[in-house]
């Protein structure tokens, strides 16, 4: 299932700055050694730890915004009890059966935020007000902080803000945080490329190709087809939801699309994280640094 979010104030701004600098200050990070003397990698956070870390940086984004007379509600880490990210076509078939391609989990988040607290508080603030939340949110610009783009370009987000300053609280060192935390993120896209590129990902999906063209919803990619039958509306189209994602999920599975996409996954995941472990171990030493004072944050709050 896909997600559109949208932030208050989406700024733009292209600045051109290499990221070696961040990678050296990440290879001169106190390490832990084995008895060889070499770096022990970080270890990877278990969901429970991440979502620790998440609800502490939203509650602290939460009070610095209310330091600056605005209000703020902490978003989830995951946006729906039923969302599920389906980056290579829906593969569940009973999560096909149960809600199609996710259109109305993304109408019932559309409709709470537009109707929750959030949407009505910002829509009775006056367009001054407005701009001057995003601003206290986001910064005055999307300067301060860059890296450079797995898949190209430049990303840049700005050294002020309330977003800025909650990571500055939770890991200290603002710029490895978010060059190597975005590098990570942004990794993502460059898997999901890599697994539809390669040849045993495209014979498996002619296959599901065949099943799903027999089935009466001919199509040629699953992702293209859930974004094609998603942007049509009305009716007649939600009508074909569940039948469409069921075929796909079902032909998924029976064509052998889906083990291979999950082979795929896990390989080139493998091969992602050791081209760039730098940016995976600088990201998890900060992360799991960060625990202890993510924990007294929730606490805090939970008392209060």
């Amino acid at each position: 299932m896909r997600r559109r979010w949208s932030a208050v104030v989406m700024v733009a701004c292209a600045v051109v700055v290499a990221c070696g600098a961040l990678l050296a200050v990440a290879a001169r990070t106190d390490l832990p050694a084995d008895g060889a003397g070499r770096r022990t990698p970080a270890r990877a956070l278990e969901t429970a730890e991440l979502n620790v870390l998440h609800t502490a940086g939203e509650l602290l984004v939460q009070d610095c915004m209310r330091a600056q007379g605005f209000s703020y509600w902490p978003v989830p880490r995951v946006p729906h009890p039923d969302w599920r990210d389906f980056p290579y076509g829906v593969d569940d078939v009973d999560w096909a059966r149960g809600h199609g391609f996710g259109r109305r989990i993304e109408r019932q988040l559309d409709e709470e935020a537009a109707a929750g607290p959030r949407g009505r508080y910002q829509s009775g603030l006056s367009a001054e007000r407005l701009e001057a939340l995003g601003v206290a949110l986001m910064g005055p610009d999307a300067k301060g902080l860059a890296v450079e783009n797995p898949g190209g370009g430049t990303l840049s987000h700005s050294d002020r803000g309330c977003i800025t300053a909650s990571w500055r609280q939770l890991y200290g060192d603002v710029r490895l945080w978010y060059g190597s935390s975005e590098t990570v993120k942004q990794l993502g896209a460059v898997r999901t490329g890599r697994v539809n590129q390669d040849p045993a990902f495209r014979t498996a999906v002619a296959g599901w190709s065949e099943c799903v063209g027999r089935r009466g919803f001919p199509a040629v990619h699953p992702v293209q087809q859930r974004d094609e039958q998603l942007a049509r509306t009305g009716p007649a189209a939600e009508a074909d939801d569940v039948p469409m994602a069921t075929a796909q999920a079902e032909c998924a599975r029976s064509t052998g699309l889906a083990d291979t996409a999950q082979d795929l996954h896990r390989r080139y995941s493998d091969m992602i994280r050791a081209e760039n472990g730098a940016a995976f171990d600088a990201m998890r030493r900060l992360q799991v640094a960060a625990l202890p004072t993510a924990r007294d944050v929730v606490a805090r709050h939970a008392g209060s």
